[in-house]
This record gives C-alpha cells, structure tokens and sequence, in this order.
C-alpha cells in the first residue's frame, strides 16, 4: 500500500477554520479516512472532504486554546505521524449565558444535602465552573464532572440561615440568575 501523507495546519487560531490535507495515492484502498480529536472543547464544525483529486480535506474550527491531537486512520490503520499535534493559540470564546442551573428547591435543612445541576451547552465554551457561596456559616460544597458539559453540585449548610451561592463560568462571569438565595432551616 502507498504511503499516505499528511500537510498539517500552522498558525492555528482559536475560531478560525483550519484545514489538513491528506494526500492518498492510487492503490491505497478505499478508506474511509476516519478522524477523532482530543482536545478541552472539540473543534466544531469538523468535517471530511474527498476533494476529488486524489487528496483529502479535514476541516475544523477550534473553540479553546492549546494542543489539539489529532488521530487519522485510512480504514482501521492509523495514518503514519498519527496523531498530529496542533498548538491552537488565542482566547476561548466563552458565554456563560449559554449555562443553565437547573433547581428543583432552593430550600433546605440544616445538615442535608441539596443538589442540584449545572448545564453547559458547547456554545458556553470552556469552563472552569466556579461556585462559591456565603452565609452565617462556611457551606460545604462538592462540584461533580457528570458528563459533557452537565456538572452536579451538592451543597451543605451546617448553620440555618440565607447563603448566597455565585455561580461562574469561565473567566469569572456569572451565568444567569447569579447569585442565588438559598434559605436552609
């Protein structure tokens, strides 16, 4: 089999499409070109083209800084050089408007857990998810990774009282509703 070969992108730019070309000769079989990406945030729009000409487009638009790699395979044999790094540089774009808290109360007792949920949709871009709240007593509070984009925070007042919960996403910014009042009995 011909060996495949890969032009990787240079001067990659956070939300700006980039592009490899992989080049598959005659006689390299039929494929197809396969492409997963680790990365904070996946590159959104990633597509795959067969230019027509022997050559093959990866087309991507990253949404976070940092290294991006990239893993080819033609059919289910890895592409040599596989994976490719790509140094995306820029800043992220994050809109914590995008984030949603989801409460079934904003009530609770003194000692209980109340948890309750965070959603992130991609178009929040990366985090970090921040919570912080004050109140008569230092409340504890557990942050949980659920899945993509879906964190579980349970809090725990140990003093009755009004506590005030921020809620952040990203650079410091508070996603909508924040702060919140919680009243614990």
């Amino acid at each position: 089999m011909p060996d495949i070969t890969v032009e990787t992108p240079t001067d990659v730019e956070v939300g700006k499409e980039s592009k490899f070309i992989v080049n598959v000769p005659s006689g390299s079989g039929t494929g197809p070109l396969n492409v997963s990406v680790k990365a904070t945030l996946t590159p959104k729009p990633l597509q795959v083209q067969d230019n027509g000409d022997g050559t093959m487009s990866v087309t991507f638009t990253p949404r976070a800084n940092g290294n991006h790699e990239f893993h080819l395979k033609w059919g289910e044999t890895e592409i040599a050089g596989s994976p490719y790094n790509v140094a995306v540089s820029g800043d992220a774009k994050r809109d914590p408007s995008k984030v949603c808290v989801k409460l079934d109360s904003t009530e609770l007792e003194v000692g209980k857990s109340l948890v309750f949920s965070v959603v992130a949709e991609d178009e929040a871009g990366p985090g970090p998810l921040m919570v912080d709240a004050e109140g008569p007593a230092e409340p504890t509070i557990n942050l949980k990774n659920v899945s993509g984009g879906e964190f579980s925070v349970d809090l725990n007042c140990p003093k009755a009282g009004e506590y005030k919960v921020e809620i952040q996403w990203g650079e410091g910014a508070a996603v909508p509703g924040s702060p919140f009042t919680f009243t614990c009995k």
